[in-house]
């Protein structure tokens, strides 16, 4: 932003296109909200995004993870006596002489919500790899809960695109992941419809379906496999706050219903907050600490 802020300083116009009300409001100006192709208000950002008219502005700021009011935000979290389904002690890893982390320590219990913050680049993907064990540390141990079998770990991708294959619809690509794990496959309907995803929309390949639809239809994927654990990575950043709202809300509906814990990777430390009971901070500061609390 303050990279972008320098061009108007210096005279040049500046347009940006944006979902993170955040951003429109640090560099203000005016702002221009639009609704199926149509500009439905506009005016001073910080008079608009203060004082909205328009039911779908308000809808939009209201949006807002700081605005949330779940009954799933108010459930009981398990306590430290909740058994571990992951153990890690002493993890270090580094990119040449960048150090990720180093003697880092941290359990995830059954049932848990955990957020992993920081900024891009910290190693919040990485840390969490190395938690599933999809990748190695340079040093340290991870151990896994012997519940944690085949198909009860289970990672939702920053873009969920690029997790479904694109010449294939959607429903296809699910009835692999049914076959394989010889699920039932009556309860992907139930999904679909708890999740709130329009008909037809397991006919359809990837793109030509929406981010909020795809990142849905990810999570009903590994939900059908009834997992224990869920590493969710980034999985709101590309969508705007009403379609991130009604995601993260199916996701956590399903997590608290199954008993599932959670481990959610975000720079959004707002959103952080409003899903995780737990927050671990990743970067500079861990690799000197040592141990995540």
């Amino acid at each position: 932003m303050a990279l972008l802020l320098q061009h108007p300083d210096r005279g040049g116009a500046l347009l940006t296109v944006t979902h993170d009300l955040e951003v429109a409001r640090a560099l203000g100006g005016d702002v221009w909200v639009m609704q199926q192709a149509h500009v439905v208000e506009n005016g001073d950002a910080e008079q608009v995004l203060a004082r909205p008219w328009h039911a779908y502005t308000r809808r939009l700021v209201a949006a807002e993870p700081s605005s949330w009011r779940y009954a799933w935000q108010e459930a009981s979290h398990p306590g430290p006596e909740a058994p571990a389904l992951i153990e890690a002690r002493d993890l270090r890893y580094a990119y040449g002489s960048n150090r990720l982390f180093d003697s880092l320590s941290l359990d995830v219990g059954a049932g848990e919500r955990l957020a992993l913050t920081g900024p891009s680049g910290s190693g919040k993907t990485t840390l969490g790899n190395v938690l599933l064990r999809l990748q190695r540390p340079d040093g340290g141990s991870v151990r896994h809960a012997d519940s944690l079998g085949p198909g009860r770990v289970q990672k939702l991708y920053q873009d969920p695109a690029a997790s479904f294959p694109r010449h294939v619809t959607t429903g296809i690509a699910i009835a692999d992941v049914l076959r394989r794990h010889r699920l039932d496959a009556s309860r992907l309907d139930e999904l679909v419809e708890t999740m709130h995803l329009p008909p037809g929309v397991l006919s359809r390949r990837p793109g030509q379906v929406s981010g909020g639809e795809l990142q849905r239809l990810a999570l009903i994927r590994a939900l059908l496999l009834r997992p224990l654990l869920l590493f969710a990575d980034e999985p709101t950043s590309r969508l705007d706050l009403v379609t991130q709202q009604e995601t993260v809300h199916c996701l956590m509906q399903q997590v608290d219903e199954a008993g599932c814990a959670l481990i959610l990777v975000t720079h959004d430390q707002v959103l952080a907050a409003a899903v995780a009971a737990r927050t671990v901070a990743v970067g500079p500061a861990s690799a000197r600490r040592g141990v995540a609390t």
